[in-house]
């Protein structure tokens, strides 16, 4: 039987969901290939994969401009070359290992660092397997450059230009998006999906998530919006943050507007139908999801480094709209639900900037490397 192996790091966030798609698509399309889809970080050491999780939760959440000084410098990759060549010691002989126990016809990466253990495998002759490393942010880091990679798939042209710049040949560079769920190739009734969840028709309705872990200050936007002069209803996805779920569910019934929340779900793509607008963290998988139902997407104030990059693009492209702080989405929105043409042109520009079948593209580039 024909395997795929696919690497990614962490229990959440966008790195796995991208692996969940890519894996769900495969299945899609070949119900009986074996596909394998394995967290880095916790094969080589499920105490280094919990440590690196909490201190990158730590910095994003209290010390986010830190993040952003340190994100892709030359002067850190130098600094942390040294540290890379002693983890590789430890992780290739590891990886080696579970390469030949599982024999993969394809190794597919949604994250530098398997990419880069993958990519030193394959460039010392230890294994002669293909190697794909498919970028989850529409600005792709220095991390990711190896000899060792077959094959690159990112998310835009700009993006490919940036691993042209860095060296690499074009023909390994693919613009085939994000990776996305199929789920989102459908599209549901308005109609079916108010009487699903109750929610009202003929209201305008935003959408506030703060990706799987449910970051950002989501109790703040919320109470904004609840003092926004235009009729609307909130949709809340709380996502793992267990904390904040039980926030809504005590303070729910003093809303004055109509509100809706939720946990980890698995139906976004249905509440994504739904909705005219959403405001989020500026994620590449969200933004990528986002741009798939053609929303109108407000980002509040990025994390500097992938987010901020991402938000930088997206600007250029007039996809989405970013404010710096809570303080500015009440007058936004009201601007928003009064100005009809500015909500359609975010719409439209959505989807002419949406890749929504990126996930069966990969698949058919994997299918093809399989054959």
């Amino acid at each position: 039987m024909k395997k795929v192996l696919i690497l990614h790091i962490s229990q959440f966030g966008g790195h796995k969901k991208a692996s969940e798609n890519i894996k769900e698509a495969l299945i899609f399309k070949e119900p009986n290939l074996e596909v394998i889809n394995l967290n880095g970080f916790a094969y080589l050491s499920p105490h280094i994969e919990k440590f690196i999780s909490f201190i990158y939760t730590l910095t994003i959440k209290y010390f986010p401009l830190l993040w952003g000084k340190i994100y892709d410098k030359k002067k850190l990759i130098k600094t942390i070359t040294p540290l890379s060549k002693l983890i590789n010691l430890i992780a290739v002989p590891k990886f080696l290992s579970l390469i030949r126990k599982i024999d993969p016809g394809v190794i597919v990466a949604t994250q530098a660092f398997p990419c880069g253990i993958i990519a030193e495998l394959k460039k010392n002759q230890r294994i002669d397997v293909p190697l794909i490393g498919v970028v989850t942010d529409y600005y792709p880091h220095r991390l990711w450059i190896h000899q060792g990679v077959d094959l690159y798939v990112v998310a835009c042209q700009e993006a490919k230009e940036i691993f042209i710049a860095e060296g690499v040949n074009p023909k390994k560079v693919r613009v085939l998006g994000i990776p996305i769920s199929v789920n989102f190739l459908r599209v549901y009734d308005k109609k079916e999906l108010a009487k699903e969840f109750s929610f009202a028709l003929n209201t305008n309705t935003i959408l506030l998530m703060g990706g799987g872990l449910g970051i950002g200050p989501i109790k703040r936007i919320a109470k904004t919006l609840d003092e926004v002069e235009e009729e609307l209803q909130l949709i809340v996805i709380c996502g793992k943050n267990k904390k904040l779920f039980s926030w809504f569910k005590k303070r729910a019934k003093y809303f004055k507007k109509r509100l809706f929340y939720f946990g980890y779900i698995d139906f976004v793509n249905k509440l994504m139908d739904f909705s005219d607008i959403i405001i989020t963290k500026a994620g590449g998988l969200t933004i990528s999801e986002a741009l798939a139902k053609g929303m109108a997407t407000i980002v509040v104030n990025p994390i500097p480094g992938q987010e901020e990059r991402n938000v930088r693009y997206l600007e250029k492209k007039e996809t989405i709209l970013r404010v710096n702080s809570v303080k500015e989405i009440g007058n936004l929105i009201n601007a928003l639900l009064k100005n009809k043409n500015v909500l359609f042109s975010l719409k439209k520009n959505a989807l002419q900037n949406a890749i929504v079948d990126s996930s069966l593209r990969i698949v058919n580039l994997i299918l093809n490397y399989l054959n």
